[in-house]
């Protein structure tokens, strides 16, 4: 139970992340809003590993330096797909496309890695993409190049969760997290020099940056909180929450979205938004309670077991 919450602080604070990126864009392009928001992460992270004396243990840890390197990789992929794509689509379309990483995650861990999913998992997956449908509208016709891009980064943010997920039991959370912003930081100025050339940071310490909302107080939110605490959070969760319960949490992220969208911009929701609001918060509720969140164990042996014992099914919590 304890990794449901932390995974569920996580998704608050990238929920709150949708406003800082907003913040971002008043001065900065999408490519340079990610590219900075991680440039600045992995300054952070530089500085406090280096306060700490944690580079002589990463030195000596080249598992943990690959892990960071693959998994930010894959997340600087899963982002920058994600970006061009939402320049090319709609955002409905573009919301809805992306967590089908909650999909893709179960069916990569069963077929490559053995892992055995109950049938009331789905059920609950069902569940929530509707609700995230009905979020997002049901409009999905004129599907076209970015929506394809948009999939593909859903696909790479799946591979994240994964690749997390093999990584987690032999790392310092924080460490390695710090590792991964410091490589997403590099990468993240690299892409953006190639891709768009160089931007002015005046924005950052003009125009009263201290009131907010502003760009700096975007890039703070991002950095420090959706960077550093979020995904810190995401991999000490991860230790004990198998990947595919994992994908389906952070659905309620939209949730979250939703519901700093409306008091930072007095954005509302139509009923049937609402209505999806709710599916989805019912459906990662039952998670806990109807399917087997503990890592490494075989939820359908479970089921089977105090399905025998019980009418209804008790898990073990963590």
């Amino acid at each position: 139970m304890k990794g449901i919450i932390l995974l569920s602080i996580a998704c608050a604070i990238w929920g709150l992340g949708f406003a800082g990126t907003r913040f971002t864009l008043t001065d900065y392009s999408p490519v340079w809003s990610n590219s900075l928001r991680y440039i600045f992460a992995g300054s952070f992270a530089f500085l406090i590993l280096l306060f700490r004396n944690e580079f002589k243990k990463i030195i000596s840890k080249k598992d943990e330096i690959l892990g960071g390197l693959v998994c930010s990789a894959l997340l600087m992929m899963a982002l920058q797909l994600q970006t061009v794509g939402i320049a090319m689509t709609t955002m409905a379309k573009a919301g809805f496309f992306t967590v089908f990483y909650a999909i893709i995650t179960p069916i990569i861990s069963v077929i490559f890695f053995g892992q055995r999913v109950s049938k009331t998992f789905w059920l609950l997956l069902s569940t929530s993409m509707l609700g995230i449908m009905m979020m997002n509208g049901m409009d999905f016709s004129n599907f076209n190049m970015g929506d394809i891009f948009v999939i593909a980064s859903a696909i790479f943010f799946s591979l994240h969760i994964i690749a997390t997920d093999r990584y987690a039991n032999n790392v310092e959370a924080v460490r390695f997290n710090f590792l991964q912003c410091i490589f997403m930081g590099i990468m993240g100025l690299v892409f953006a020099l190639l891709y768009e050339g160089p931007t002015s940071l005046t924005a950052l310490y003009t125009n009263s940056p201290l009131n907010f909302p502003s760009p700096l107080w975007g890039f703070l939110i991002l950095s420090i909180f959706s960077s550093l605490i979020a995904f810190s959070l995401q991999i000490t969760a991860q230790r004990s929450i198998p990947a595919h319960i994992v994908g389906l949490v952070f659905l309620s992220e939209s949730i979250f979205a939703a519901l700093f969208g409306y008091i930072l911009f007095g954005e509302t929701l139509d009923p049937t938004a609402i209505a999806g609001s709710i599916v989805i918060i019912i459906s990662v509720a039952l998670v806990p309670r109807f399917t087997n969140i503990k890592k490494d164990e075989s939820e359908d042996s479970e089921l089977i077991e105090n399905t025998g014992a019980s009418s209804v099914v008790n898990d073990t919590r963590v």
